[in-house]
């Protein structure tokens, strides 16, 4: 029975990952002008000439619903000079009359991803709020999706027909963007990690950045009731000096417990987001709900303040600059007195705080204890981490440590 039974579930896995694969490899075939060779979409973007000066010129297409849409960004797309440089653009104009929509976009990774940005206007295309490229985090793949760049944004419209409303919406990517690459885990080692068993001992792929892209967006309205009236001005109000609306103060209260939930369930990357986007439409709340959570919880979830400083440090030494800023940002988030001195002796080069020697010595017990508390994800991490700054012990005390939590 035990024999039949696993028998079933083997046979049940390897059907999902053949469905998975298909459907991963259908979307891409359907879309093969957003995955071209990476010079060849830079060339096509460097020839092509701009559709226009203003965002009020772009030519919208429409969101007329929830539901999913697949946003091809590609040769065709119209260019446009953005602040941050050129960019191939898809433009969409928000039709649904929902008073809250959420949005969740997936840029999709195959043999290239697009890093995006996401432009917010209102009815009159001034620019309300930027979705930065570094809030998209990376998701491995799972099941029926594939590796992703992820991020979400709720817009808020209390108002019908408000001038102020959040109304349109643009997906770019910018010169900066382009450049580098983003590490995925090796789907061998992913499925080695799934199965508990030894990853294999072979280097993650890092996926290039390109001019062009996929990214599949869901839209699901949180609210379909809308008011007639039009007095009310999202931007007057988050600019105001004067005491909160009620209206505000429901956002924060919204994003206040969408932070905590994903703290809850341990998506800090996901909690972070949350918090950059509240700060965007003017919450003064989030990061102290944030780190406040991150205070009440009994156990760490978060870099340590050492390996956030070294993380900075080695952001730094290859001239990632904003990697380095968002580092400090989340440390500091996470309670870190030290994240932004350490920043600027790094920048000065004067000094470098002694965080590497203590690593060094403490890493092999840091993967012990991920291994253990079967964070294996994180447990890798540190071997690569450590591996990186010369280690020779770190893989080997990863196998010790996973043989000895099962008992071989």
């Amino acid at each position: 029975m035990v024999i039949r039974q696993s028998s079933v579930i083997l046979l049940t896995s390897l059907l999902l990952a053949s469905c998975s694969n298909y459907s991963l490899e259908a979307t891409q075939e359907a879309n093969t002008n957003a995955f071209q060779p990476i010079a060849k979409a830079r060339n096509e973007l460097a020839n092509k000439t701009v559709c226009c000066t203003t965002f009020q010129q772009l030519k919208y297409k429409e969101i007329k619903s929830d539901g999913p849409l697949s946003i091809a960004i590609t040769d065709q797309s119209q260019a446009y000079n953005f602040a941050n440089g050129k960019s191939f653009v898809e433009a969409y104009k928000i039709t649904s009359k929902s008073q809250e929509l959420r949005l969740e976009m997936d840029s999709l990774i195959f043999d290239s991803v697009l890093m995006p940005e996401v432009t917010l206007l209102d009815a009159n295309f001034k620019v309300t709020r930027t979705i930065k490229a570094r809030q998209f985090i990376y998701k491995e793949a799972k099941v029926l999706k594939g590796d992703r760049l992820f991020a979400s944004l709720t817009i808020y419209r209390q108002q019908a027909n408000n001038p102020a409303n959040e109304t349109y919406i643009l997906f770019h990517t910018s010169p900066e963007n382009m450049k580098g690459g983003t590490t995925i885990i090796h789907p061998a080692k992913a499925f080695a990690i799934a199965h508990s068993t030894v990853p294999p001992e072979i280097p993650d792929p890092i996926i290039p950045h390109s001019a062009t892209g996929l990214i599949e967006l869901n839209v699901a309205s949180k609210n379909t009731t809308t008011d007639s009236e039009n007095g009310y001005n999202p931007l007057a109000n988050l600019l105001s000096i004067e005491p909160k609306s009620e209206s505000i103060s429901e956002q924060d209260a919204h994003y206040n417990t969408e932070i905590l939930a994903a703290i809850a369930d341990n998506e800090i990357s996901r909690a972070l987001t949350l918090v950059h986007e509240a700060e965007s439409i003017g919450s003064t709340t989030a990061r102290t709900t944030f780190t406040d959570a991150l205070k009440k919880r009994n156990e760490t979830v978060v870099l340590s303040e050492q390996e956030y400083n070294q993380e900075i440090i080695d952001a730094i030494s290859v001239n990632e600059i904003a990697k380095a800023l968002a580092l400090v940002d989340q440390a500091e988030a996470a309670g870190s007195p030290s994240a932004r001195q350490t920043f600027l002796d790094a920048l000065d080069n004067n000094k470098t705080p002694q965080t590497r020697v203590e690593v060094k010595k403490d890493i092999n017990q840091q993967i012990k204890d991920a291994v253990a508390a079967k964070q294996t994800a994180k447990a890798l991490q540190l071997v690569n981490k450590a591996e990186s700054e010369g280690s020779t012990t770190a893989r080997k005390t990863f196998v010790d440590a996973l043989k000895a939590r099962d008992g071989q």
